[in-house]
């Protein structure tokens, strides 16, 4: 009766490492408990991406919210904050107020590049490239296909964000300063497209906001250009418009990451 034998390290391996040897070389650390509006945030984006919740559908109520999930409602008022930082829902007020998931949620898009970022597997300049070229992308298509009443609504949302800072409102951490790109793709009449844009888009407004909230003191002035050219269906000089203020946009980013000695997460 034949013994086995215990299994060797292969040759010029060195001695088998024990798990406790590489664990200890791996320096994983012990998992803590998560915080309670995370795993809530993670719950409502498991039922988006199983279609359980749909664009349009408003969420329960905040107190229904915390019964259901068995938190307080501070949670669950951290856990819609945070959906809605990245553009998963929305607050209406009114009527008919409440919290609404956003049509076309680039979720999955926009969690994977954040991810990304943040763990310095993607670099900056990476994400700024691909800005750049969907930007330019959108501006091309939006100068053969707006209509006016489109043209219209990027000088509205301009005039606004204009009077905004006057008062002296507006940052980088309300989503809303990321409309105008928005609208800009939704002028190209590719839902693709903004979805893309919207993402990309997203996840550098959260790494600027991370090191500055209060928006580029040019933001106006570059969009009011950059508006100029798209009623003159100039797409050329739209692009070089937009192109130089997102180039500063990443320079500054890098720079002041490089300062504080930080990856962009």
């Amino acid at each position: 009766m034949s013994t086995q034998k215990a299994p060797t390290a292969a040759a010029g391996s060195g001695p088998a490492q024990s798990d406790d040897e590489l664990l200890h070389g791996l320096g994983l650390r012990e998992v803590r408990v998560r915080r309670g509006f995370e795993a809530v945030c993670d719950q409502i984006r498991q039922q988006l991406l199983r279609g359980e919740l749909k664009p349009g559908d408003r969420l329960p109520s905040e107190r229904d919210l915390a019964e259901h999930f068995s938190v307080s409602r501070a949670v669950v008022r951290e856990a819609v904050r945070s959906l809605e930082t990245i553009g998963v829902v929305e607050s209406r007020t009114g009527v008919n107020g409440g919290v609404y998931v956003r049509g076309s949620t680039p979720l999955g898009i926009t969690q994977a590049m954040s991810d990304m970022v943040s763990l310095g597997q993607m670099p900056i300049g990476i994400v700024t490239e691909t800005r750049i070229e969907l930007t330019c992308m959108a501006i091309r298509l939006a100068c053969e296909r707006a209509t006016e009443a489109e043209l219209d609504a990027i000088e509205a949302d301009i005039d606004f964000h204009a009077q905004l800072f006057r008062l002296g409102g507006g940052s980088r951490n309300a989503r809303s300063l990321g409309e105008f790109y928005r609208l800009i793709a939704c002028a190209t009449h590719n839902e693709l497209i903004v979805m893309l844009v919207d993402s990309v888009s997203e996840v550098m407004r959260v790494l600027l906001s991370r090191i500055d909230p209060r928006p580029h003191p040019d933001m106006i002035a570059v969009r009011r250009k950059v508006l100029r050219h798209l009623r003159k269906r100039d797409a050329d000089r739209a692009c070089a418009s937009m192109t130089l203020h997102l180039k500063h946009l990443t320079d500054y980013l890098e720079s002041e990451n490089r300062a504080k000695g930080r990856r962009p997460g």
